[in-house]
């Protein structure tokens, strides 16, 4: 249908100076009306549609997955979810595939989800995994996707050994043993930021399957529109091989989306070469429904694997106040250069120290552009901020810089392994949000995910339930504290919408019901505002209209 009408629903725009509906016209690719049914004075040509009183919401979007990540773990090695008791077991059920795919099959072994916690044991290291498969690169990835374990033969084929350069103060790395020798233990995946994998699979004469693959790309993304999500801002992407793959979905009709990614910068040393790619591809790939017009930064590490930068130093070290991988300075200088070349960043980070040097180095920034005439204009966006102390909860909002937070962390299915390095005090206080919301700030929400095993997780209204319980799905799951930390369903809501078209800078074309904005809707199997909490994760997306076109389900 190129020109109709869906009335009788019970319609939440996001639009702020009209939250409420009960009818919506479209045309082609456009809102025409939304508002009272008895007040739309439409052409006879409209078709009309009852949707029975069922409740209407814009699409959702997600400002922070990793969309290319999870299309390359579908040809990995998923471990069973189990109780292994030791990475000893983790390694005999690897070695068993090992064993069934010879390397002439599988030359190179990927493996995950391994527990962190089991790869804590002091004898984890790569002479320990060469026990088990030597003949082959092997790798075992934690759960979090921020620890590898990696066999000698990896090493030798990304030629990584004493003489790579290793910098402790920095989260992402390849740990040593004494004599600057590689132990096989890998933080925040080093072995891609840095590109030495390229150099394995070079030799290997091998490569995996890649993102630029349509049909394997094709798989996350009817996922994702399955949960009634309209557009995706990708984590960050290492190469331009998805741009390939999103092109062609594109050209054969298939994109159901707005792709947004953006290349990662590893150092303060590679911010120009990084400014370069974004605009080599901005220039080449940018359309309709493709942007780059950002860059992605690892600030610190992960506060499960002690690497994030905090205030205070951990219970269990009282030197050590985690890792920061930029100074302020320096952060300073990357968003007075990202301004002056209006690009925008997203920055992981996840302590209470990297938060507050982000928000010291924006304000710098703004005050030295102001000075030398230029207003800021790009987007900020601190990804995570699982732990913020109460003195910066009210900045973001002066600053402007956006907030993206992953609900589903908050039910406490992540980041138990923190507890040992924070303390019980700062670990009850993580994910707290609702102060930053109620100072103005731009909160949005995100999945996240890296993996296929945690696609589920990308489903907006799972993330909507835990953000508002802080209560895992499922019988008896204890609230997380602080238990007052719980959100509002309405500014569950908002994250997954118009702030995150917001924090995209598509929110003049998506986001909310308006007219003149996208028609980019779902029709929900049930009210939200009417369900009891426990059971929003059973409210489906029935029926999703991307640009007009139904795009699942029917009408």
């Amino acid at each position: 249908m190129k020109k109709y009408i869906i009335k009788n629903s019970r319609i939440w725009t996001a639009d702020e100076k009209h939250p409420w509906a009960d009818c919506i016209a479209i045309k082609d690719k456009r809102i025409e009306y939304v508002g009272a049914y008895e007040d739309l004075n439409a052409d006879e040509d409209f078709a009309e549609v009852d949707a029975q009183g069922k409740m209407m919401i814009p699409a959702f979007l997600d400002s922070h997955t990793h969309v290319a990540a999870t299309a390359k773990t579908l040809w990995c090695l998923l471990l069973e979810k189990k109780e292994y008791g030791s990475i000893d077991a983790v390694m005999e059920v690897v070695k068993e595939y090992a064993l069934e795919h010879p390397k002439e099959e599988a030359p190179y072994i990927y493996a995950y989800s391994c527990p962190t916690y089991l790869m804590d044991v002091s004898y984890a290291d790569r002479y320990f995994m060469d026990q088990y498969i030597s003949d082959r690169p092997v790798l075992l990835c934690d759960m979090n996707f921020h620890r590898c374990l990696v066999n000698s033969k990896m090493l030798e084929l990304m030629e990584v050994d004493e003489t790579v350069e290793y910098d402790p103060s920095t989260s992402c790395n390849y740990e040593r043993f004494e004599g600057n020798i590689p132990n096989g233990i890998i933080q925040e995946r080093a072995f891609e930021f840095r590109h030495d994998i390229e150099k394995m699979f070079e030799k290997l004469n091998w490569y995996p399957p890649s993102e630029s693959d349509p049909e394997i790309l094709s798989r996350v993304f009817e996922k994702m529109t399955d949960y009634g999500i309209c557009g995706l801002h990708d984590g960050f992407s290492d190469s331009e091989d998805v741009f390939a793959g999103v092109k062609a979905l594109e050209n054969q009709g298939r994109l159901n989306h707005y792709y947004h990614t953006m290349p990662l910068m590893a150092s303060f040393s590679d911010l120009e070469e990084t400014i370069k790619t974004a605009k080599e591809w901005a220039a080449k790939y940018n359309d309709d429904l493709i942007r780059v017009d950002s860059i992605k930064y690892f600030l610190d590490g992960t506060n499960e694997l002690g690497t994030g930068a905090v205030l205070e130093p951990f219970v269990n070290d009282p030197n050590n106040f985690g890792k920061i991988n930029m100074s302020e300075e320096e952060l300073t200088q990357v968003f007075e250069r990202l301004n002056q070349e209006s690009l925008s960043i997203q920055i992981h980070l996840v302590g209470d120290r990297s938060f507050r040097t982000a928000l010291n180095a924006v304000e710098r920034a703004q005050e030295q552009e102001r000075k030398k005439g230029r207003d800021f204009t790009i987007r900020v966006t601190l990804l995570h901020c699982e732990l913020i102390h109460p003195d910066d909860r009210k900045r973001a909002a002066k600053l402007g810089v956006y907030i993206n937070f992953t609900p589903i962390w908050a039910g406490g299915a992540f980041g138990d392994g923190a507890k040992k390095y924070l303390g019980g005090r700062r670990y009850n206080s993580m994910y707290s949000f609702n102060e930053v919301i109620k100072s103005g700030a731009t909160v949005n929400f995100s999945a996240d995910v890296v993996d296929e095993e945690s696609l589920p997780e990308a489903e907006p209204l799972v993330g909507i339930q835990v953000g508002h319980t802080r209560k895992e799905v499922g019988p008896e799951s204890p609230v997380r504290e602080p238990a007052d930390e719980c959100l509002s369903l309405e500014d569950l809501l908002k994250g997954y919408t118009i702030n995150n078209a917001k924090g995209m800078g598509i929110a003049d074309k998506t986001g909310s019901l308006e007219m003149g904005k996208m028609a980019n809707l779902c029709i929900l199997s049930g009210n939200l505002f009417e369900t009891p909490a426990e059971d929003i994760h059973n409210i489906k997306a029935e029926v999703v209209i991307f640009e007009g076109n139904v795009v699942r389900g029917e009408l």
